[in-house]
């Protein structure tokens, strides 16, 4: 009996994995789960803090800064974690995640111990920018493919709760960090929270593992797989479904950044500070729910649905708000918004494999596709949107106008991609 189990081990590690079946639960599927989301946590979600960021720097830190200039340091760590996805993607399929987690995880840490010493722009930009950048893009990346490979069945689902992780982020550092520097200042504050960042960074990396071995050198070698990321470009669906991406992104994160801002101006200032943390509550719902749904009525589907109602409510709901403030206002647009943008977050993994294929030996470079293609748009949409701040004063017009029309042009893309792959029956799931 012994030997034949060995020989069945033998087996199963010899056969390719596109061979591989997903066991979709049991214990190590979801401690794996609970990894990846605390993965997220540390690094999109820090990343979605970064609307206090601004307001600090601008208010205390950095006041001679502009807000375009502002705007750059949360550009430069979303364009770094979007631009440096096949390079990493490339690493998940080779090495396998678990020997890329140690290394991008104390980077992290370090970063933000680092931030607690700046003083300048420079200083700032370098710290929390380029370093954390670096980090969060070794840490985004393997938990979105670790959370594909485990599932097929509930692939929507499970990448949905890997991605509310990045939404709690955003709940939990909006309320701490305030609270923190106003009792015990902006240094001590940040190295708190890179001492919470180390113990839960530690955990994610003994929950995570993958489902299948790294590849051999051979396998790794194959250039079929190292332009698996950017062979879909060569088919209609999957250039508009990009487009549809880079100028969603051109949107998403205008409201995320400048909504406290906007409530601070307009006499809510003691209440800025939660517009984040409510625009991310709205947004961990956001990213579960929808990925549940499409794994009933399609991805595609779903996915028009959130990108397009994204851009409409910016400019229905907020938009108007410039002009009639209110707290009960603010509060209801921050939790919508953050429902339905939460969706194109945790869709789109899902989106890519459907889009280049079930097969899960070059999911990280796939993924690290689209990331390189998306990094675009993350890297133009906020200095835009800074620069027509400065210009208008203390006015959000001309940057709400910019957010909407571009998230709902992504929508139209994205809506075009999924009629040409699968044709324009609205209910066919997609």
């Amino acid at each position: 009996m012994h030997v034949a189990n060995k020989n069945t081990t033998d087996e199963e590690k010899n056969l390719p994995v596109n061979a591989y079946t997903p066991p979709n639960g049991g214990v190590k599927v979801w401690a794996c789960v609970a990894g990846s989301f605390l993965l997220q946590f540390c690094s999109f979600g820090y990343v979605n803090a970064c609307g206090i960021f601004q307001l600090y720097y601008q208010d205390v830190m950095l006041k001679d800064s502009s807000s375009s200039a502002l705007a750059w340091i949360t550009t430069i760590q979303v364009f770094l974690l979007f631009m440096l996805g096949p390079a990493i993607g490339k690493l998940i399929d080779v090495y396998g995640c678990r020997m890329l987690l140690p290394p991008f995880s104390t980077l992290a840490v370090f970063s933000v111990c680092m931030l607690s010493l700046c003083k300048e722009y420079w200083q700032v930009m370098l710290t929390q920018g380029v370093a954390f950048g670096l980090a969060a893009a070794g840490l985004c990346l393997p938990a979105m493919a670790l959370a594909t490979q485990w599932f097929s069945t509930k692939r929507g689902l499970a990448v949905g709760i890997v991605s509310a992780g990045s939404s709690l982020g955003g709940v939990i550092y909006p309320c701490m960090l305030p609270r923190l520097i106003n009792e015990v200042g902006f240094a001590s504050a940040v190295r708190w929270t890179a001492l919470m960042q180390g113990i839960l960074l530690l955990l994610a990396n003994i929950l995570c593992s993958r489902p299948f071995p790294p590849k051999t050198k051979e396998e790794s070698g194959d250039k079929s797989t190292s332009k698996a990321g950017l062979d879909g470009f060569k088919n209609w669906p999957w250039g508009f479904f990009i487009l549809g991406c880079f100028f969603t992104m051109w949107g998403l994160f205008a409201p995320l950044n400048y909504l406290p801002e906007m409530a601070s101006l307009h006499g809510m200032s003691d209440f800025a500070q939660y517009t984040l943390a409510i625009a991310n509550a709205g947004s961990l719902i956001g990213r579960i729910v929808p990925g549940w749904i499409s794994d009933r009525i399609g991805q595609f589907n779903m996915m028009c649905t959130v990108t397009s109602l994204s851009g409409i409510l910016v400019l229905a709901f907020w938009l108007p708000l410039e002009f009639h403030t209110s707290m009960a206002g603010v509060i209801v647009f921050a939790l919508l918004f953050g429902f339905v943008s939460g969706g194109f977050v945790s869709l789109g993994p899902p989106c890519v494999v459907s889009l280049t294929g079930d097969s899960m030996d070059s999911i990280g470079v796939k993924l690290g596709g689209f990331c390189l293609a998306i990094a675009l748009g993350a890297l133009t949409g906020l200095p835009i949107e800074g620069a027509i701040k400065d210009r208008e004063g203390d006015r959000f017009t001309g940057l709400m106008c910019f957010s909407g029309v571009a998230m709902i042009l992504g929508g139209l893309c994205t809506g075009t991609a999924r009629v040409i792959k699968g044709g324009a029956k609205i209910w066919q799931k997609i």
